[in-house]
């Protein structure tokens, strides 16, 4: 019986990581329910008046901050990439202040993109 176990010791070695691998997924995401969790509830116990400054703040902390230089030439990738990862308000700030800095036939030729549904 015991020369049949160690036949072919990979295969269970194999299968145990699978499994194991599989847990630690499961932990991980339970952790990070559970951590969002205890943030709401913990926003959720703030008094009225301070709530939304802390979470302003905490939103602070996350943002992707402003876009970085483009990559050899890669302005569009880039500012793609940037977007993506910016909030609503980042967004809105950026367009408009890249718009106000345009030249005039730059915000003309804009308007008509945006006009033709390009958006």
């Amino acid at each position: 019986m015991r020369a049949e176990a160690n036949e072919n010791p990979g295969a269970l070695a194999g299968a145990t990581g699978a499994d194991l691998r599989g847990r630690v997924d499961a932990n991980y995401t339970l952790t990070r329910r559970a951590a969002a969790i205890a943030l709401a509830d913990a926003a959720a116990d703030c008094p009225p008046e301070i709530r939304a400054r802390l979470l302003e703040r905490l939103l602070d902390q996350f943002r992707p901050a402003w876009p970085v230089p483009a990559f050899m030439g890669r302005v569009m990738e880039e500012a793609g990439f940037w977007a993506d990862m910016a909030s609503r308000a980042e967004l809105k700030a950026y367009a408009l202040a890249c718009y106000r800095r345009m030249p005039p036939q730059d915000r003309v030729a804009f308007i008509d993109y945006l006009a033709k549904g390009a958006a």
